[in-house]
C-alpha cells in the first residue's frame, strides 16, 4: 500500500512538471500576501475528483483568526469545476485538520464528469475569505485522466 502511494505521488509530480504543459495538476499562486497551492489527488474512487488546496501567508507567518466559523462552513459556495460550459459544484469541501498552525488546507470533492475537455477546464475559487479575488486554476482533463490511468495500473 505504501509503495502504491509513493509511486502515485511520483507519477503525479512527473506529469505536473512536464515542460510545455498549459495547465498543471500542481499549481501555486501568490496573491495579496497569500500563497495558494492546488494539487490534484488521484484516488481509487472513480466517481469523484479530489483536489487539495493549501493556503498560507506568503511571508511564512501564521494565519490568524482562522478558527472562525466562516473558514469551516458554507465553503461549497466558493468553488466550482468548469468543464467547457458545464459547471460542477463541489460534493463537499472539508477543512483538513492536519496540525499545520501556519495555514489552512481544504479537500475539495467534485463528481467526476463523464468526459474531460482538452481546453477550458478549470477549478474556480471565489475567494472572499483571504484575497477577495476570483481565482482560476486551469487544468487539463487529459492530464487528470492520464494520472488516473497510472493509479489503476498499480
Amino acid at each position: 500500500m505504501r509503495n502504491k502511494v509513493i509511486i502515485t505521488a511520483l507519477l503525479l509530480i512527473c506529469c505536473a512538471c512536464k515542460k510545455g504543459k498549459k495547465a498543471l495538476l500542481v499549481q501555486e499562486k501568490n496573491i495579496n500576501g497569500f500563497s495558494l497551492s492546488l494539487q490534484y489527488l488521484p484516488s481509487d474512487d472513480k466517481a469523484l475528483l479530489r483536489f487539495r488546496l493549501n493556503i498560507n501567508n506568503s511571508n511564512g507567518s501564521p494565519l490568524k483568526n482562522t478558527d472562525h466559523v466562516r473558514f469551516n462552513y458554507g465553503l461549497d459556495t466558493l468553488f466550482s469545476f468548469v468543464n467547457v460550459k458545464d459547471t460542477l459544484h463541489p460534493v463537499d469541501v472539508i477543512r483538513v485538520a492536519n496540525g499545520n498552525m501556519n495555514g489552512i488546507e481544504y479537500l475539495l470533492l467534485f463528481n467526476r464528469p463523464h468526459a474531460f475537455s482538452q481546453v477550458n477546464c478549470e477549478l474556480v475559487f471565489k475567494d472572499w475569505l483571504f484575497t477577495n479575488q476570483l481565482m482560476s486554476f486551469p487544468l487539463e482533463g487529459s492530464a487528470i485522466a492520464h494520472v488516473d490511468s497510472f493509479n489503476q495500473q498499480i
